[in-house]
């Protein structure tokens, strides 16, 4: 795997080109429970041959407990070629503050963990 990247959305351009809008690495909320509307895990794949399944986890900060999941087939037919997988998350609940964890998974086996903070903030008055 070359990279996982979360972003708010993806779009597929002309020629095959990908837009990412909305890079991130943590996600603010005002107050909790949480509903994130929709964020995108990008993968990009490459260095191998064969088919493979991928499962992508969005684990709770305790790291057991799924908060959503996802599955899907890729084929590399040579170890130069690139496969971008994209998944899509919809109204994601976080019930706390905290650390959550990306994980992803190749035929089974944990091929990377991302941390995905998930924090409170509040307003700010400015003068």
């Amino acid at each position: 795997m070359n990279y996982t990247l979360l972003c708010d959305d993806v779009r597929e351009e002309v020629g095959g080109k990908f837009s990412l809008m909305g890079l991130f690495e943590t996600i603010f909320a005002p107050a909790f429970p949480a509903i994130h509307n929709r964020f995108a895990i990008v993968n990009e794949w490459a260095g191998g041959r064969g088919d493979f399944t991928v499962r992508i986890r969005l684990l709770a900060p305790d790291r057991t407990t799924v908060l959503s999941e996802s599955e899907s087939r890729l084929a590399l037919f040579n170890e130069t070629q690139r496969h971008r997988d994209i998944s899509l998350r919809f109204n994601t609940a976080f019930n706390i503050p905290g650390t959550y964890w990306v994980e992803i998974l190749l035929d089974g086996e944990q091929a990377a963990i991302i941390p995905l903070r998930v924090q409170k903030v509040t307003e700010q008055i400015v003068h």
